[in-house]
């Protein structure tokens, strides 16, 4: 690739599905070297499949600041699964802005080789419909915002006592409580839907 076609910073921020991690990047003036504006745009807007993979090669580690941080309730706005109902889930890392530049350095220190474009992704515990129960997952920041709830909602309160119980505040009694209130109105909206 010739250095004219690597966008500049504010074309590759433009390109940034998350209306959240745009708005952060520019707030906090974030510039991305040349190679990292690279590796952006080959994850973002490949040309073919093998650019598209080559941004999980060895030393394509990017440093992508972010707003999300341990409690926020976030959504995945990954439009690429059109089909797919946005799943919602909370952050459990990084749990601060320490947390977060104290793994950036070791990435590009202690790490560097070691680390890709995988290590770019956070750790978000999502929220199962089906059950209430969390699931495990590292999505990119890219991909994600803060979730939009009405607050009254049974999936509310429950997010809600599980963000506190996370944070060490929580009652297991309440936030079960408020899993078995959030199951049964999920299901009752299913059987709605199915009619």
């Amino acid at each position: 690739m010739t250095e004219s076609k690597i966008p500049t910073n504010e074309e590759i921020i433009a390109m940034i599905p998350s209306k959240a991690v745009r708005g952060y990047l520019v707030k906090i003036n974030w510039q991305f070297d040349e190679h990292e504006r690279d590796i952006l745009r080959r994850y973002l807007k490949p040309k073919n499949k093998d650019e598209a993979d080559s941004v999980y090669a060895e030393q394509n580690y990017v440093t992508l600041p972010h707003p999300f941080r341990k409690g926020d309730i976030v959504t995945v706005c990954d439009k690429r699964f059109k089909n797919r109902k946005p799943e919602i889930g909370i952050m459990w890392s990084p749990k601060d802005d320490e947390d977060f530049w104290n793994f950036d350095r070791r990435a590009k220190t202690d790490l560097k080789g070691f680390v890709d474009f995988t290590d770019v992704a956070t750790t978000v515990d999502f929220l199962s419909p089906e059950d209430g129960f969390f699931r495990h997952g590292h999505p990119n920041p890219l991909w994600i915002e803060y979730a939009e709830l009405d607050e009254d909602s049974a999936e509310a309160r429950f997010l809600r006592s599980a963000v506190k119980l996370q944070n060490g505040n929580g009652s297991l009694e309440e936030t079960d409580e408020l899993r078995s209130e959030y199951v049964a109105s999920m299901r009752k909206r299913r059987s709605q839907n199915n009619r």
